[in-house]
């Protein structure tokens, strides 16, 4: 007897994504603009999934105030919605500096490896 796997769709992203939570603040930049909160649910080297409390529409460009746990600075961003789905929305980050780049990285790469190292000795997350 033979099982048929389904093969999941193909990934198109460029980049490794890490779930790593991250508050965000957020300006759209519209002519009546919404401040708002979010939580960045996962992130990359060009952008990050954010849950709001708004709907956000596909192509709206937003200034982004990322909060880096144990960093004193936020860091600030410039985003584009490019998907949306209720109040989940996938923004490609289309202005960062570079240093601020890094340090979003360094970040969420450092919680990757603290819960993947744990994994790997048999602990579990908590």
């Amino acid at each position: 007897m033979t099982h048929s796997v389904k093969q999941k769709t193909t990934e198109r992203r460029k980049y490794m994504r890490f779930n790593t939570p991250m508050d965000v603040e957020y300006k759209t930049l519209t002519l009546n603009p919404i401040f708002g909160k979010a939580l960045a649910k996962d992130l990359s080297r060009e952008g990050l999934c954010v849950e709001t409390k708004h709907k956000l529409p596909i192509g709206t460009t937003l200034e982004l105030s990322l909060n880096v746990p144990g960093d004193n600075l936020p860091v600030f961003a410039t985003g584009k919605v490019a998907w949306a789905d209720g109040i989940e929305a996938g923004l490609k980050l289309t202005k960062i500096s570079q240093k601020d780049r890094v340090r979003v990285l360094e970040h969420v790469y450092k919680e990757w490896l603290r819960n993947n190292t744990r994994r790997s000795f048999g602990e579990h997350s908590p």
